[in-house]
């Protein structure tokens, strides 16, 4: 049986049921028992039971949904997004949010609702965003989630069809890495040598960490005396409404974020010397020194955990006070990659240590750096279709035959040429011969 409670509103009695509604939203529904307030409390009790008895909440709560038909399309994304907070890491979030306001700011005026929503007006909303400059990478952000709002409405009969599937999907720029030479990185590690950011810049140039892991990284991932590190935390920095949030999970994204990594000499050595310092600034600062973060590996001097903002903004100032060429530090993770790359590595085995979650990304990001790769393939090519370099290469090989054959061939006609002048030879021997006879004859005649 259902569950409600008896309230007075304008001078009557009123049967107030709470329920959650398709949102997760508690809601509370108001059914008049048509009994004045006065001396009928009595009889509204006993009209409340029945009216318990005989609802159909399901039903009630049906034609609620059919009602909200007549919500606006901003304020059902709204709605939308509070669901979705409760599913999406909290920088998706933030990035959800800080969409929504853009929807929200072109939309708001038009007071279109859900039900009324049309095609030509998401057109329209993309179209005002090319036309501020914005990339096709860009729109297709706001198209995902205008498309998840309302295939979210759909699923649950807020709507006949979700019209974001008849707007063209826009189109992306295909995306080119930026990334440092060897050379460039080498230059890049000795400008940092007395910076605070040293650490995380150096790791994250050696692994390709992202710059989540690699400022989550904690003291008890690594594995000294195995020589591992391992890449299970991570640090998230959001702002929503203007409000900044610090977010540090102990659980990647996907199963392929969480691996584990051999421990490079060379990481291994910067790793000591970092841990040294950090018992040497415990004990020069005492209380003063941020005993918050001891599980933290990317501390600052004063023990404070460094944060993924003042990170980026820090190595942006690095690049501009040094003249290195200008990369995003999110691209020394390029840079890893082109190097491994360059040097051989697999694509398949950069996958695995850059924690992609499939193949396909790690080929999308990187294919155009792959050009050792793209070389191999490109003598193989040449090799089969180089007919005339191979006719040469088979003349140079049978080179000592053709020679063999040639004198041969002059030692035959040489041959041939002596057996000529024999003949000449036999036959003036002959002449000579028959004109002595006939002389012979001539003088016996006489």
């Amino acid at each position: 049986m259902n569950k409600g409670s008896l309230q007075q509103k304008h001078g009557t009695w009123y049967v107030v049921i709470s329920y959650k509604d398709e949102f997760g939203k508690p809601r509370t529904k108001w059914i008049s028992t048509k009994l004045r307030v006065g001396n009928n409390k009595t009889k509204a009790k006993e009209e409340m039971k029945t009216i318990l008895k005989n609802l159909d909440l399901d039903k009630e709560i049906k034609q609620d949904i059919d009602n909200s038909q007549d919500v606006y399309f901003v304020d059902f994304l709204k709605s939308y997004l509070e669901i979705k907070k409760q599913q999406v890491e909290p920088i998706t979030y933030s990035q959800y949010v800080k969409e929504s306001e853009k929807i929200s700011s072109y939309f708001k005026d038009m007071r279109i609702k859900l039900k009324d929503l049309k095609p030509y007006h998401i057109e329209g909303f993309y179209k005002s965003l090319y036309e501020k400059g914005l990339s096709g990478n860009t729109v297709l952000h706001f198209h995902i989630l205008i498309r998840e709002c309302l295939q979210y409405a759909f699923k649950n009969d807020f709507v006949n069809v979700n019209v974001a599937d008849k707007v063209d999907r826009p189109k992306t720029d295909g995306y080119k890495a930026s990334f440092y030479t060897i050379d460039e990185i080498q230059k890049l590690f000795e400008c940092i040598q007395d910076h605070e950011c040293k650490l995380p810049i150096m790791l994250t140039a050696m692994y390709g960490f992202r710059r989540s892991e690699v400022l989550g990284l904690k003291w008890e991932a690594i594995d000294f005396e195995n020589k591992l590190i391992y890449v299970r935390h991570k640090i998230i920095e959001t702002q929503i409404d203007g409000k900044r949030y610090i977010h540090k999970a102990d659980k990647m994204k996907n199963k392929t974020s969480n691996r584990v990594l051999p421990l490079l000499p060379q990481a291994e050595e910067l790793l000591l010397k970092h841990k040294e310092q950090v018992e040497n600034n415990k004990k020069l600062l005492g209380k003063s020194y941020d005993k918050r973060y001891l599980d933290y590996v990317c501390v600052d001097n004063l023990g404070r955990l460094i944060l993924p903002n003042r990170l980026s903004h820090n190595f942006i100032k690095i690049i501009r006070k040094n003249n290195l060429k200008h990369i995003r530090f999110h691209d020394l993770r390029h840079s890893c990659a082109s190097i491994m790359l360059s040097n051989g590595v697999p694509m398949k085995q950069i996958q695995e240590w850059l924690g992609h979650a499939d193949f396909g990304t790690t080929a999308n990001i990187y294919s155009h750096l792959d050009y050792k790769t793209k070389q191999n393939s490109a003598n193989t090519i040449s090799d089969v279709f180089n007919f005339n370099s191979k006719k040469e290469e088979n003349e140079k090989t049978n080179e000592p035959d053709k020679t063999k054959e040639l004198e041969e061939k002059i030692a035959k006609l040489e041959e041939q040429l002596k057996s000529q002048q024999e003949d000449e030879e036999y036959l003036e021997w002959l002449k000579e011969k028959e004109m002595r006879k006939k002389k012979k004859q001539k003088d016996f005649e006489m």
